[in-house]
């Protein structure tokens, strides 16, 4: 007896035991993670993520241009689908003191960029002063600041101007070898950028094949580009400050008194249709079966009604710069994203260029033309070339 109760005794105990080693394996703490030697290297910081949701401000030169209208609706269109950022543009209509105006507004905005196309290279170097002073980012397109503060997004234009001035001099020595080749320039003669990228590099093309002559003005037009070169060779060289109505007047002027002139470059599209509609109230710029009679004219922007009359084998147009609104327009908001992200730094000079393009009768099939203007433009009715003609 003693021994079964001494048995029982024994066989609870043990199982007191087992239920206690049972209940600390349950309801043990979990062990604390070692804490890290003193001399690990720490972990790298993520890269930062692009900026979400930017605001960039636009300040453009004018919005009735076809180029930098069409620039705008591009550009808010591609800065949201890629960027998811908002858009604004301001146009002070070619008016400086209405464009500082539109700057200001963006600061108090609070932007986080802005984009500024000066009306003039010399009247905005306080107010881009006034921008940083705010730790806004901004950048300038197509015509630069003389202070050169800022990072510039240029239009490579020189280039092209260059070979359609020495294409042209080459035509008209084709067509007529016994007429001197004789210049004349319907022109912006108060901006610097003209004399850079379009009249001067266009004289100095033409330069390359013949010297022109300048007989018929005893004293012809000297003017300077930025490096300090002396540009002559234009028997008259006007100024209409891309407006069409002064172009055609002045236009009229040089015909009356240049008759002999037969390259004539307008360097924007009012410029060049100004110079063109003048010829024609003359009596001149014509030409038949794509052959000029008395004159080959070049134009600058490449619009619909540039293209209509280059296309046209009866008018004297035949040569274009083709200024490309959504190509522009991609690479001023990538710019300034990069400013926004940190991936450029606003205070250290950079200068960029964003293509221009080249359109030539001889060379350039009608549909090559309208298949450009479709897509750089992007029209709500798509320009058909050849109707257009047909009218």
């Amino acid at each position: 007896m003693k021994k079964t109760t001494k048995l029982v005794a024994l066989l609870m105990a043990l199982l007191m035991v087992i239920t206690m080693f049972a209940a600390c394996g349950s309801s043990a703490p979990a062990e604390e993670p070692e804490a890290p030697a003193a001399d690990a290297p720490e972990a790298e910081a993520p890269a930062a993520e692009p900026e979400e949701g930017a605001y960039i401000g636009k300040v453009t030169l004018t919005l009735k241009h076809d180029v930098h209208g069409n620039d705008s609706i591009w550009a808010e269109k591609y800065a949201k689908e890629k960027y998811g950022a908002t858009y604004e543009v301001i146009d002070p209509d070619q008016d400086l003191s209405k464009q500082i105006a539109g700057v200001e507004t963006f600061i108090s905005k609070g932007v986080d960029g802005i984009i500024l196309h000066p009306v003039t290279e010399d009247g905005v170097n306080e107010i881009i002063q006034e921008v940083r002073d705010a730790d806004i980012n901004i950048l300038c397109y197509n015509l630069n600041s003389t202070d050169k503060a800022v990072p510039f997004l240029a239009i490579d234009e020189a280039e092209v101007a260059y070979q359609m001035g020495a294409d042209m001099a080459k035509q008209w020595m084709e067509l007529y070898p016994d007429k001197p080749v004789s210049v004349g320039f319907i022109s912006w003669t108060d901006i610097a950028f003209c004399f850079d990228n379009r009249t001067g590099p266009f004289i100095k093309g033409v330069k390359s094949v013949v010297e022109p002559d300048t007989s018929a003005n005893p004293n012809p037009a000297v003017f300077q580009n930025s490096a300090g070169e002396e540009l002559t060779g234009a028997t008259y060289w006007e100024h209409a400050g891309g407006v069409l109505e002064v172009a055609q007047q002045v236009t009229a002027d040089a015909i009356t008194k240049y008759p002999n002139v037969n390259v004539v470059y307008g360097d924007n599209v009012s410029n060049g249709l100004g110079a063109l509609a003048a010829y024609e109230a003359a009596g001149r710029g014509l030409a038949e079966d794509g052959v000029p009679l008395t004159e080959i004219i070049a134009s600058t922007d490449a619009s619909s009604g540039e293209l209509i009359k280059l296309a046209d084998p009866t008018s004297a147009l035949k040569y274009a710069l083709g200024m490309q609104p959504q190509t522009f327009a991609y690479a001023q908001v990538d710019m300034i994203m990069e400013l926004i992200n940190g991936e450029l730094d606003n205070d250290t000079y950079v200068e960029r260029t964003t293509p221009d393009c080249y359109f030539n009768y001889y060379k350039d099939s009608v549909q090559d033309m309208q298949d450009w203007f479709n897509t750089q433009y992007n029209p709500a009715t798509p320009l058909d070339l050849a109707a257009e003609i047909a009218k």
